[in-house]
C-alpha cells in the first residue's frame, strides 16, 4: 500500500476525515436549508442529521443485501450474490454481485460494456483516459464463457480458478 501512503489526497482525507464528516455530511447540509429557504435549525437539523443521513445508509446497505439475496446465478449457483437488474437499473450497475464475486478483478464489476446504468464503470474507464486510473482488467470473453460452463455450479470458484490451471486472459483497457 506504499502508493496509497504516498498519494497526498489520501493522506489528507485521512488526516481529516473526522473534520471532513462534521463539514460535509452536518454542518453544509444543515446550513443550506437554512440560509437558502429560511428553514428553522430544528426542522434542518432533524431533516439532513437524522432523517436524510438515516435514509442514505440504510439504503446503501439495504442495496447490498438485496444483491446477496434475490436474483439469478448464472456464473456461480453456489454463492449467494446475484445478478439483479432491477437493482442494477435503480443503483448505476449494483445488481450485478454474482459477476462481481466471481469476477473479482474486473473493475467494470459487470459483464455489460459500458453504458448508463454502469457508471462506476464508465468514471473508471473516463479516469484512465486523463491518467487518474490504471492497469484496468477485465476478464476476456472467453474465459467468462468458460467459467459459465464449466465452473458455475461448484463452490468456491477462485481457488478452483487457480487450482485447476483456468488462467483468466486479461484485456487491459488503458489505450
Amino acid at each position: 500500500m506504499s502508493d496509497i501512503i504516498a498519494n497526498p489526497v489520501v493522506m489528507f482525507n485521512k488526516k481529516y476525515d473526522g473534520a471532513l464528516f462534521y463539514i460535509f455530511c452536518i454542518i453544509i447540509p444543515v446550513a443550506v436549508p437554512v440560509i437558502l429557504w429560511g428553514e428553522t435549525m430544528l426542522h434542518a437539523i432533524l431533516a439532513q442529521c437524522f432523517i436524510r443521513y438515516e435514509l442514505v445508509l440504510n439504503s446503501t446497505w439495504s442495496i447490498n443485501s438485496a444483491a446477496h439475496l434475490w436474483g439469478y446465478r448464472p456464473y456461480n449457483r453456489v454463492i449467494n450474490p446475484a445478478e439483479n437488474i432491477m437493482l442494477s437499473l435503480v443503483t448505476h450497475g449494483e445488481g450485478f454481485h454474482n459477476y462481481h464475486h466471481t469476477f473479482p478483478w474486473d473493475y467494470k464489476a459487470s459483464e455489460l460494456p459500458y453504458s448508463p446504468f454502469i457508471l462506476t464503470g464508465l468514471f473508471i474507464y473516463l479516469f484512465s483516459k486523463i491518467g487518474w486510473s490504471y492497469d484496468l482488467r477485465e476478464p476476456s470473453p472467453a474465459f467468462v464463457q468458460k467459467v459459465m460452463q464449466e465452473i458455475r455450479d461448484n463452490s468456491n470458484l477462485s481457488s478452483k480458478i487457480y487450482q485447476h490451471g483456468y488462467n483468466p486472459v486479461i484485456v487491459t483497457n488503458t489505450s
